[in-house]
């Protein structure tokens, strides 16, 4: 298997064969997740996504998966800054849109991620 140089999958170790040579798996093992420094906080504001908030302060886009690694706590990394909102009114449980041409997700503004320290690794 190979991967561009830089690329987060680059140094994964790959499957080894059993003692007896038999093939196990033709893949890789799982990505080794970082702990990278926090150093600040950040509170999320309209229209943000990850690639420019790793551009703002990595000054790379493709270093968005600092900012995800930062928060362990979410799953999925679009869930920094857009949480699921279901078709009911959290206030009274009655259904404000029932076809569900509203919008599926809405922004995080005013929610707080951490941005670490981004090591050098190139």
């Amino acid at each position: 298997m190979a991967f561009f140089k830089g690329s987060a999958y680059e140094f994964t170790p790959l499957f080894e064969a059993t003692a007896t040579g038999q093939a196990v798996f033709r893949g890789l093992r799982a990505r080794r997740i970082r702990r990278p420094e926090p150093v600040l906080e950040h509170t999320v504001v309209l229209k943000e996504r990850l690639d420019s908030l790793a551009h703002e302060y990595y000054a790379e886009s493709r270093d968005w998966r600092w900012l995800v690694e930062a928060n362990p706590d979410i799953l999925f990394p679009e869930d920094l800054l857009w949480t699921a909102s279901g078709p009911a009114d959290a206030d009274s449980g009655d259904t404000v849109d029932p076809d569900g041409r509203a919008q599926q997700g809405r922004e995080r503004v005013g929610h707080v991620i951490i941005v670490p320290r981004r090591e050098d690794t190139r």
